[in-house]
């Protein structure tokens, strides 16, 4: 064992890496052909590749019958860190510094044909401990963004980086030991890679997650909730109402002739309209309000702590901003109008029967000639248009 560890271990080590590296790319392979790569990928994907001719570089030049002239080791560590860098501010959306750091890359890889390896070294130690600063700064603050803990790993292999490089310069500095030293920086190097490989797949799979997630919970047209989501968002607001016996309403909104706009216009255009009306819902609604989309042409508010007076009033103030405002679709105006129909109910809700009620509302708007508000409680059937107004 010992002989194998003396003569071999360099060997071993880069069968390791390229074991961890194959099966890297392997997932970015599959990651690449997803309709929605992850932000980042291709520069993680190079910074994958030239980590894996950097050890490969440092294979060759440990043995001792493959010597090599220029100290490619230190340029691929240089290099390998200032793409970790960009891939990092590509993935956080950040690419302030790149042109500076790329400067002071291209300077610390040209000095190799100038210094020699001692004063190599600490061009090497001082320009990744830089970039790796830089790389834990944009990962520490996606990771906070985002709720990521994949990306607080990568931080945290900057953060070996940045503590690691600086001890093993200043034992080269020191004591002028350079094999402690090399020895010191490759463990530094080893470490924070296999921690960025970790991480940079845990920091994919959670975003997977969360992007599942928002599909189960999330309309992909509008972006506003779907049903399952508008439960989940309103778990909370009907406890409260239950305990305090609180009003809750309801605000069903359907697209008038809608068809007719997919006829006339496209479906793409009906896409377009469908959007703009959930726009206008989703401004003209408060901060507490709950919007959905629960069907092809239709939406759901949900108003918590509202009664059935405040919710008519809401409602009016929808179709009539929607009836006044034509929708602008690929350079048309498209008047559109909306029914609205209105339920409230007090203490416990049961969504299903709201919406129902809700529902059944907007029919007697429907019936009543569209493009008006109807409610529905125990009291009579009330109806307004602005054609009754006037």
């Amino acid at each position: 064992m010992g002989q194998i560890f003396a003569e071999h271990w360099a060997v071993i080590h880069f069968a390791l890496i390229l074991f961890v590296t194959c099966a890297q790319m392997l997932v970015v392979y599959v990651l690449s052909d997803s309709s929605k790569p992850p932000a980042g990928l291709g520069l993680y994907t190079v910074y994958f590749m030239t980590a894996l001719l950097g050890w490969i570089a440092l294979t060759l030049q440990q043995r001792a019958s493959m010597q090599v002239g220029v100290d490619l080791p230190a340029v691929a560590s240089i290099l390998n860190s200032y793409i970790l860098f960009m891939a990092a501010g590509q993935r956080a959306l950040i690419v302030r510094g790149r042109a500076i750091l790329g400067g002071i890359c291209l300077l610390a890889c040209l000095s190799v044909f100038f210094l020699p390896p001692r004063r190599m070294f600490i061009v090497q130690a001082t320009v990744t401990t830089l970039f790796f600063a830089g790389v834990g700064i944009l990962c520490a603050w996606r990771s906070w963004q985002q709720r990521n803990t994949g990306d607080a790993i990568i931080a945290g292999a900057a953060v070996l980086m940045v503590i690691g490089m600086p001890l093993s310069l200043y034992q080269h500095l020191r004591s002028g030991d350079g094999e402690l030293a090399q020895a010191m920086a490759f463990g530094a190097h080893s470490a924070s890679f296999a921690l960025v490989v970790i991480g940079f797949l845990a920091s994919v799979l959670i975003e997977y997650q969360q992007h599942l997630s928002h599909m189960a919970t999330q309309d992909p047209l509008t972006r506003l909730l779907n049903r399952r989501g508008l439960e989940d968002a309103l778990y909370l607001s009907l406890a409260h109402a239950a305990r305090h016996e609180l009003p809750t309403s309801a605000i069903m909104v359907d697209i008038d002739h809608f068809k007719k706009v997919n006829d006339s216009f496209g479906h793409e255009i009906g896409d377009q309209v469908i959007r703009q009306v959930a726009d206008f819902l989703r401004r003209m609604s408060r901060a507490s309000d709950v919007v959905a989309r629960t069907g092809g042409e239709e939406y759901l508010l949900v108003l918590p702590d509202t009664g059935l007076d405040a919710a008519r009033t809401l409602a009016e103030r929808i179709r009539a901003a929607i009836s006044e405002h034509p929708l602008l679709a690929d350079h048309q105006r498209i008047p559109v109008t909306v029914s609205v129909g209105v339920a409230c109910t007090t203490g416990a809700v049961d969504l299903d029967a709201l919406a129902q009620e809700a529902d059944r509302a907007l029919y007697l708007a429907k019936r009543g000639g569209r493009n008006r508000v109807a409610s529905v409680e125990s009291k009579p059937v009330h109806l307004s248009s602005a054609a009754a107004r006037g």
